[in-house]
């Protein structure tokens, strides 16, 4: 499942978090390619979902239930759509949330040359118009 340069870089994704349809959270990916040590999955998160913001992925998804989720708490505080720092728990609030495809993704890092020692810093303005026009309700 995970490529030869994704797997040497660390991304691993554990087949038990899979759903039925290949599905799995960015919070999911990220903990398992760190080693379940939620510091690191926090900082990984963060990048995971930068990088994916910055290349306006197309295919992140989230139950209709948990964008109502993430609308409302926007609605309350933009924090949670700005502040993606390896510190702050706000990461876990969309990683948790935004499912994508296994396999897809797998490609998708690979083919845009995802780095995990880069430094993604997506744009507030691109964070919520990535999340408003790009993410699907599946």
């Amino acid at each position: 499942m995970v490529s030869g340069e994704l797997a040497a870089a660390g991304i691993t994704v554990n087949p038990d978090d899979l759903d039925e349809d290949g599905f799995v959270s960015v919070w999911n990916i990220a903990s398992a390619s760190s080693g379940q040590d939620t510091s690191q999955a926090r900082h990984l998160a963060g990048k995971l979902l930068s990088f994916l913001c910055i290349k306006r992925c197309p295919f992140v998804v989230a139950s209709p239930r948990d964008i109502e989720y993430l609308d409302d708490w926007f609605e309350r505080e933009e924090q949670p759509m700005c502040d993606w720092s390896p510190e702050s728990d706000k990461v876990d609030l969309i990683a948790q949330h935004a499912c994508v495809p296994a396999d897809a993704f797998l490609k998708y890092l690979q083919s845009y040359e995802f780095e995990p020692s880069a430094s993604y810093n997506p744009r507030k303005a691109t964070k919520l118009a990535w999340f408003s026009d790009d993410w699907s309700v599946g």
